[in-house]
């Protein structure tokens, strides 16, 4: 069990954890095993690391110059191990981490610095109130925009009061999630029946995408079937309150909006899609995570990341929903036609199957197509479509060009232009109606009314 104080050092990146055992060790059958002693802390950027003192080591192989174990991570047998006792006698683990040796490696004892993701410790513990419940806490240092919907005191030893709107309930369907903003970071709690791995998925995605951040948590508990696994992870300082751009409305006015319904619901969608769609859900998921961090880079990265992101959206969900759909007699006794004269024609027969294969590919929706589709249909307008097209030449075709303050502006306006559209494909997968906030260049920050258009039953 960590104290209070403990978790306050994870907090601010002051952790230090003295480990008097140090065990480092693979599956493998002629497996590497290094013992020793060491400390675990965070260094200034928030990775974790061991300084390990290496005093005994088995199976280690020789090496002149620098070389990294193990030589292939992809391999479950070579894997490294760690396991770590620490002066308090509590124990961590972590694995699928690297170390590099040399020539000083077999003069023991010998120093080794190994960068790790994370550490855990297991443990059993008393079990909730109903045997299928499961509990999930982590922590993470930005704020979110979601809306408060309780009201919390503090009152401090001196006796003054203090009240602030500062926390989110949220009641689904089997449990229940909590969102407390405190001053230097952010609490998230959920209790009830659910998979803590899901469900940890989907509150980060709702998170993120609602309040344009990418949740870091530095600290997770999970408790499942009476196990309790509780994690310190690595983090990246330099992302810390960072933003992108989010189409979704926190306050929205107006009496339909009050309670605020309109927003926690599209949690539920998310687990919803995640439970009967896993891969609509992972590719908006991983779409999402990739345009976040190419926003912190330059506008040619932003500009090409988001115009493959939405073709990919497209290729992933909406393409094999509407080939489905598609039932174009006309051009399939056209494409019929054409191929029984080509194949009355006297040609080789490399050449008549290239041109077989091409008129077949008359069928094929493309990405363009999709969009005109989605138009048709109002998920998107006429001038989403044209907007990712220009983004998408432009980025699959780069020119020389002057760099200036100008064209950067020019270029950020088209990437904030496009990511209407990009937002529009997600919440029409999630199934979300409610007012969105958009971006075009002509209505920047203004909100208008999404209503969800079903195309891809």
């Amino acid at each position: 069990m960590l104290s209070n104080e403990v978790i306050k050092q994870i907090r601010t990146g002051e952790l230090v954890l003295h480990c008097v055992e140090v065990e480092i060790f693979q599956t493998a059958s002629n497996k590497i095993k290094m013992l020793g002693h060491g400390t675990i802390k965070i260094n200034s950027v928030g990775t974790i690391y061991l300084e390990f003192i290496c005093t005994y080591s088995k199976n280690v192989p020789h090496a002149f110059l620098n070389e990294k174990l193990p030589k292939d991570p992809l391999n479950y047998e070579e894997k490294l191990h760690l396991r770590v006792k620490t002066l308090n006698g509590n124990e961590y683990k972590s694995d699928g981490f690297s170390i590099k040796i040399n020539f000083n490696s077999s003069n023991l004892p010998t120093h080794y610095y190994v960068i790790l993701s994370s550490i855990y410790s297991l443990s059993d513990t008393e079990p909730l109130k109903l045997k299928e419940d499961s509990y999930i806490y982590f922590e993470f240092a930005d704020h979110f925009s979601i809306p408060s919907n309780k009201k919390n005191s503090v009152v401090s030893s001196l006796g003054s009061e203090s009240h602030s709107w500062n926390q989110t309930v949220i009641k689904m369907d089997g449990y229940s999630v909590s969102m407390v903003k405190h001053k230097h970071y952010t609490g998230i709690s959920a209790t009830g029946s659910f998979e803590p791995d899901k469900l940890f998925k989907c509150l980060k995605f709702y998170i993120g995408f609602s309040s344009a951040s990418m949740p870091q948590p530095y600290y997770m508990i999970s408790i499942k079937n009476g196990k309790e696994k509780r994690t310190i992870c690595s983090i990246s300082n330099k992302q810390k309150r960072q933003t992108s751009s989010s189409p979704m409305v926190d306050n929205a006015a107006g009496e339909k909006y009050k309670d605020s319904t309109y927003h926690y619901a599209l949690l539920e969608n998310m687990q919803i899609l995640q439970k009967n769609k896993p891969r609509h859900f992972d590719s908006i998921y991983s779409q999402w995570e990739r345009v976040w961090h190419s926003f912190q880079s330059k506008n040619s990265i932003m500009i090409l990341t988001l115009s493959v992101a939405i073709e990919g959206l497209l290729n992933d969900i909406y393409i094999p929903a509407i080939t489905l759909k598609s039932n174009d007699t006309e051009l399939e006794a056209q494409i019929k036609n054409i191929k029984k004269q080509i194949k009355s024609l006297e040609l080789t027969s490399e050449q008549r199957n290239r041109l077989l294969g091409s008129v077949s590919y008359w069928k094929n929706i493309t990405a363009a197509k999709a969009l005109n589709y989605l138009v048709e249909h109002g998920v998107v307008t006429t001038e989403d479509k044209k907007l990712w097209q220009d983004l998408r030449n432009e980025s699959a075709h780069p020119k020389i060009r002057e760099e200036g303050l100008a064209k950067e502006r020019l270029e950020l306006e088209q990437v904030l232009s496009c990511l209407d559209l990009f937002h529009k494909l997600i919440l029409n997968t999630l199934k979300f109606s409610g007012p969105i906030r958009v971006l075009q260049l002509k209505e920047r920050y203004g909100h208008v009314e999404l209503t969800h258009i079903d195309v891809l039953s």
